[in-house]
């Protein structure tokens, strides 16, 4: 099997993005984004890489150029991987060339927003990518209504990826395994010590097929959670596990500094 990470080209591998949204999340038509639009951020600024197995497209990264507080970064507003070949690390091999490209782009932070109750996602982009975060917004595509986003608030954390830091360069080179921590009890929700956790559920996907009401729950209790992390000046820098491992927290420290 060879495998390779490039930018797209050729219109007719635009045209297959689409594709790839509808098997990687569940999208409807009505949620993809349009190949149209990513030749013309190819063009002008942005990113748009493809991975190929055997030649063919199985995943892509599509970026964009930004600013924000007076300063450019590229966003990164999807990455995903047809869904027959995801958990194989291609994911990781995409944002590892994405970052190595946009550092020749010349920038050197990469941001972008996720749910923060997809466990496995939030695994990746915190604890293997190194991503750390400081910011929840509310509900930014209205309620999903296919895939991915159906049945609840499009609730995200705000994704910083520090390119050259000590932290993402040790991730990039050398995959950590997971985290295990003993829970005793109650996690205290008051944000007063240096280290904090936060609960989500195991897998949020089941939970909405089989209880929606509890799933809403989990969302509401974390979003009041997450935004008086942040208020606190608490950065999210981890996922951690339970002992059995079926349960996991992120984990956040007090930053010394406003919001670090």
């Amino acid at each position: 099997m060879t495998i390779e990470v490039k930018s797209i080209k050729d219109i007719k591998d635009f045209k297959k993005i689409p594709d790839i949204q509808k098997s990687a999340w569940g999208f409807s038509d009505h949620d993809i984004e349009p190949h149209q639009m990513m030749t013309r951020v190819q063009k002008y600024g942005g990113l748009v890489q493809g991975l190929y197995l055997n030649g063919e497209l199985a995943g892509f990264t599509y970026a964009i150029l930004a600013r924000w507080e007076g300063k450019y970064f590229i966003y990164s507003h999807m990455t995903g991987v047809r869904k027959e070949d995801q958990k194989k690390g291609l994911g990781f091999l995409l944002k590892k060339s994405q970052r190595e490209e946009v550092l020749n782009m010349g920038y050197d932070v990469i941001r972008w927003n996720f749910d923060p109750l997809e466990a496995m996602n939030s695994f990746f982009n915190i604890h293997r990518l190194g991503i750390i975060s400081v910011e929840y917004e509310r509900d930014i595509y209205g309620t999903g209504e296919s895939g991915l986003h159906k049945g609840l608030s499009t609730d995200r954390l705000i994704a910083t990826w520090n390119l050259n830091s000590d932290r993402v360069v040790n991730k990039m080179n050398k995959k950590d395994s997971l985290t295990v921590e003993q829970f005793p009890g109650k996690i205290p929700e008051d944000f007063s010590q240096e280290t904090a956790y936060i609960e989500i559920p195991r897998d949020i996907r089941s939970l909405k097929k089989t209880d929606i009401d509890k799933a809403i729950q989990w969302r509401m209790k974390t979003r009041r959670l997450f935004e008086s992390a942040f208020q606190n000046n608490y950065i999210a820098t981890d996922i951690v596990f339970s002992e059995d491992k079926n349960r996991i927290f992120y984990k956040l420290y007090k930053s010394k500094t406003d919001k670090g």
